[in-house]
């Protein structure tokens, strides 16, 4: 696990050597979207703006892995957390280099308290797409959980560059502030 966090540090330090390795060029709307997400000025707004680049990254160019897909976000909506892995798992071999895939398992290992595996799986969502912000707050959560503030600090800090209105995130981010940097004199 430890050899994950500092992959995932290494992502924090550069990142936009991040962005450039082993990802495509991103279609200009995708990337117009994350720009608006950035600025939101509201919940609301970047709740909406993020519905949408959900839906542009879960299709996988596949009919089959968006079968399978729809499948595990089901599963995962049941909380039935193995059945979904289990989908989850077989979406990866068919087709690694799908985000999602990993993210999406992460969030069903996360949900079951399997921080190590769940860690694991957001280094390879990020490895993939570094603005992957709910990967980036999950891992901060998780981290923070831990007892690692250090690295959970910035990990949301990383979260809440790309979607300043993450539900949550700020609150704890501002708490691990205090505790990172230090007060004021």
């Amino acid at each position: 696990m430890k050899i994950a966090i500092l992959a995932l540090m290494g992502l924090l330090a550069s990142p936009a050597a991040a962005l450039a390795q082993d990802q495509p060029a991103a279609a200009p709307t995708l990337d117009h979207l994350y720009e608006r997400l950035g600025k939101a000025q509201s919940e609301t707004e970047a709740r909406n703006i993020a519905l949408q680049i959900e839906r542009m990254e879960l299709k996988s160019g596949s009919d089959t892995t968006d079968l399978l897909m729809d499948r595990a976000l089901t599963a995962i909506q049941a909380s039935n957390t193995g059945k979904a892995i289990k989908i989850l798992s077989a979406i990866i071999h068919l087709k690694p280099d799908y985000a999602e895939a990993w993210n999406k398992r992460a969030t069903a290992y996360f949900m079951q308290k399997d921080y190590v595996r769940s860690i694991a799986d957001i280094a390879e969502t990020l490895r993939r797409n570094p603005r992957e912000y709910g990967a980036w707050s999950g891992l901060g959560m998780m981290l923070a959980d831990m007892g690692d503030k250090k690295h959970a600090y910035e990990a949301l800090k990383k979260a809440l560059e790309i979607n300043p209105q993450i539900p949550g995130a700020q609150k704890v981010f501002d708490e691990l502030k205090t505790d990172v940097e230090g007060r004021d004199i």
